[in-house]
């Protein structure tokens, strides 16, 4: 028994519009309350207490002089706790001699605990000794 050629273009259709459906339809993030955490090069953090469905902003200091040419890397998250909510943004520089800061938001899925870490190394260079670390704990509560 043949198919008729209407039914297989409804078929067709009903696929095109299912497989278009993920990628017209993107989940934006609005957190309740964003929390803004500055972070220094090579300087000890206190933790950071969240709640679910906000959001961690980390402003990470510029490096230190003679760090010109590196760039921020975020080296460890629980991805599970924290989802990135985008890219490491670079923020203006002073010192020439120095890196640029940079920043990046995070948004709180659940509750539980990341150890972020970031690290100032030379871009492309995989045994890239940094020049700087920083590391924040976030403990995440019901809230």
């Amino acid at each position: 028994m043949k198919t008729s050629p209407s039914r297989a273009a409804r078929a067709a259709a009903l696929a095109l519009m299912v497989l278009s459906f993920g990628c017209d339809s993107v989940s934006v993030r609005q957190p309740r309350t964003t929390q803004k955490v500055v972070l220094t090069a090579n300087q000890a953090a206190p933790d950071v207490e969240a709640g679910v469905v906000s959001a961690v902003e980390i402003i990470l200091s510029p490096g230190p002089p003679g760090s010109a040419g590196y760039a921020w890397e975020i080296a460890s998250n629980n991805d599970k706790v924290l989802e990135q909510m985008g890219q490491l943004k670079l923020m203006p520089v002073e010192d020439a001699s120095a890196s640029p800061g940079a920043t990046v938001s995070f948004f709180v899925l659940k509750t539980g605990k990341s150890v972020l870490r970031f690290v100032l190394v030379r871009p492309g260079d995989a045994d890239a000794v940094p020049a700087a670390t920083c590391a924040v704990t976030v403990r995440v509560t019901d809230d």
